[in-house]
């Protein structure tokens, strides 16, 4: 009995707590989505291909100065064994260690000129970034140790807010350029770290007096292994952009970079799953039940990847051409080899769990030495020879090839079943859909069209089973017996459905999404339902601004609060159309003018609420307002009344 119910809670504690991630991950993951239409729109080739030879820079530099004594943080900060306070005290000693060195270096480097071409006079910044960046992970990591994942959700979700609005302030509004993009991650950064401060009073676990030696040699044993391996990792993601750039130019490689957009959306599904599952990994090292519990988890990780891999080949090409600006449209040509490699980085990153929860780091770095060397000569080889096919080819190659080692290496640790058939099934058909995907084979539109829909509901038949398993747990019941009574069958006709309405759609330039936007709109405020509005509100919004651009979607979106608005007239409405007209404001007329409305708004709402806010300062100064005096005294005197009755 002890032993089932073991066993179920820690299966109930991997889903809930991928399950807050997820809902904490997808909204911020939604707010990113609109920011690569940003990017894409606002930003060059050039611009977006230094942004991204920053960004490689920044994350190449963060373990080396870190000593990526966040993971320390997470592996001792969740053993019971080991005190917290120590433990988050010994991280920040740690970076701040890493933090004064990096300010030595970079600027001596910065006035030799050797890393010129690539830090392009940005290493100012470059060092606030990566101290920004390196605060919050370990900060958001120790929030994790303490098991507050609620907190770390919101806590991503609210960076991504405010990433969202430093990138309409610094991009769109000042267009500040490459400046804006970093200004808005590092002020997101900050913001998050100060937020995490107070919200989990952090402060009362740092304490510098006596830190612990022992503990600190511990945590560096830990730690130290798994920089080389963290850094070989980045130079197989980041080489391609290195690579690219020195032999194609910045031009290319901001092509390079859309290309991965896509295939990033599997990465971040994993993502929301392999926060928890390195939690549970850990928490789970020494039950009796682990290699089962491995193989399930596994399994059930599989089946989900290859669903969602085998849909983003589906919508590639269609997603591309709605979703990145006109520039970028030849990326479609590349990312469908990444999303194929990406499917072995989220394997990898599983099975590299295994090294991290038994602190065998450094069979870590000796797996990540081969991925490294395989994507670095064969982007020697590939790109001069094939242009951008060759960083893709080279990505497939090198994650691929540390699956297999991984595979075979960590099960000695832990014998679970990868379920091998299943496994090579899968990885064949989402082949036959990349191949189906490149331009050069000579297939055609309409062969394709009926293809990888084929191969999609393959794919999905032979997977569904165990993530339904999963949902149908964590989904609401009436939901669940909607769904059972569909089918699987069924529901894929439906998702063939809204594709076909999506294709329809693109091809007529966005009106027929106009058409249902507009048309549910009325029918929600005729009826008086807000369900219907909202939906409808949000699909005009992205449609137009797919179609047309972020200010006619915003000014759309405005003309549809206002409507709303003498509908129904509650504040949310009033609020929507409010926010929704400063960005037209902001974005046709320019920031000066959107500083200068919302500081009237601001006026306006006080001058509103001056009664709330004298009663607030009365009750901060002990003075009772005089409306409550007279209505206690009224209700004194009913009390009175009926008493006397």
């Amino acid at each position: 009995m002890p032993e089932a119910v073991v066993k179920k809670s820690s299966y109930k504690k991997l889903f809930s707590n991928t399950v807050i991630f997820a809902v904490g991950s997808f909204s911020s993951k939604v707010l990113i989505l609109l920011l690569v239409k940003v990017y894409t729109s606002y930003l060059s080739r050039e611009e977006l291909g230094v942004n991204d030879v920053i960004s490689q820079i920044a994350n190449w530099l963060q373990p080396i100065v870190t000593m990526t004594i966040s993971e320390a943080v997470i592996r001792f900060g969740l053993d019971k064994a080991y005190d917290k306070k120590k433990v988050f005290t010994l991280g920040n000693m740690v970076c701040l260690g890493g933090f004064a060195v990096l300010g030595i270096v970079l600027p001596i480097v910065a006035i030799s000129g050797v890393a010129d071409k690539y830090l392009s006079g940005y290493s100012m910044l470059l060092y606030v970034y990566v101290v920004m960046s390196g605060l919050k992970l370990v900060y958001s990591t120790f929030v994790r140790a303490l098991e507050k994942v609620k907190l770390f959700a919101f806590n991503g979700i609210l960076t991504t807010f405010l990433t969202l609005i430093g990138t309409i302030v610094f991009i769109i509004g000042f267009k500040m350029g490459n400046t804006g993009y970093l200004l808005s991650i590092i002020v997101s950064d900050g913001l998050s770290v100060v937020f995490l401060t107070f919200s989990a009073k952090l402060w009362r676990y740092l304490d510098f007096r006596r830190p612990d030696k022992e503990l600190l040699s511990t945590m560096l044993k830990y730690s130290v292994p798994l920089i080389p391996a963290q850094v070989l990792w980045l130079i197989t993601n980041s080489s391609d952009s290195f690579m690219t750039t020195h032999y194609l130019g910045s031009a290319s490689n901001g092509v390079l970079s859309a290309a991965y957009k896509i295939p990033n959306l599997v990465a971040t599904v994993y993502f929301m799953f392999g926060q928890a599952w390195n939690m549970s990994a850990i928490m789970e090292d020494d039950s009796d039940d682990r290699n089962d519990f491995y193989t399930n988890v596994f399994e059930f990780n599989q089946c989900l990847l290859f669903i969602i891999a085998g849909f983003c080949l589906l919508i590639v090409r269609p997603l591309t051409g709605i979703w990145l600006g006109p520039e970028f449209q030849d990326s479609a040509y590349y990312s469908p080899l990444l999303i194929f490699s990406s499917v072995f980085s989220c394997f990898v990153t599983f099975l590299g769990s295994i090294y991290l929860t038994s602190k065998r780091t450094m069979r870590s770095l000796a797996t990540s030495l081969v991925s490294g060397i395989i994507n670095i000569v064969l982007n020697i080889i590939l790109i001069p020879r094939i242009g951008l096919y060759g960083p893709a080819l080279s990505t497939v190659a090198s994650y691929f090839t540390v699956f297999i080692i991984r595979a075979y290496d960590s099960r000695k640790i832990v014998p679970f079943d990868l379920k091998i058939k299943k496994l090579a099934l899968n990885i064949g058909l989402l082949a036959l859909m990349v191949i189906i995907n490149h331009e050069d084979l000579g297939i055609g539109r309409n062969m394709r069209s009926l293809l990888l829909p084929a191969l999609f509901v393959v794919i999905v038949l032979l997977n569904y089973q165990k993530p339904w398993e999963a949902m149908s747990k964590m989904l609401p019941r009436r939901l669940v017996k909607i769904l059972k009574r569909l089918g699987i069958l069924r529901i894929l006709f439906l998702m063939g459905v809204l594709a076909g309405i999506i294709v329809l759609g693109r091809m007529t330039m966005g009106w027929l999404f106009y058409f249902i936007g507009a048309l549910v709109l009325a029918q929600g405020v005729l009826l008086g339902k807000k369900g219907l509005s909202y939906p409808a509100l949000a699909l005009l919004f992205v449609s137009v601004w797919a179609e047309m651009s972020l200010g006619a979607a915003a000014f759309t979106a405005a003309v549809a609060s206002l409507v709303m608005l003498a509908a129904f007239r509650s504040r949310r409405e009033l609020l929507a159309a409010v926010i929704m007209t400063d960005i037209c404001v902001g974005l046709h007329f320019g920031a000066s003018l959107l500083v200068f409305v919302i500081c009237f708004e601001t006026v306006f709402i006080l001058v509103l609420m001056h009664e709330r806010i004298a009663a607030g300062i009365g009750r901060l100064l002990g003075i009772q307002p005089r409306k409550k005096r007279r209505r206690k005294k009224k209700s004194s005197r009913k009390k009175h009344t009926t008493a006397h009755r």
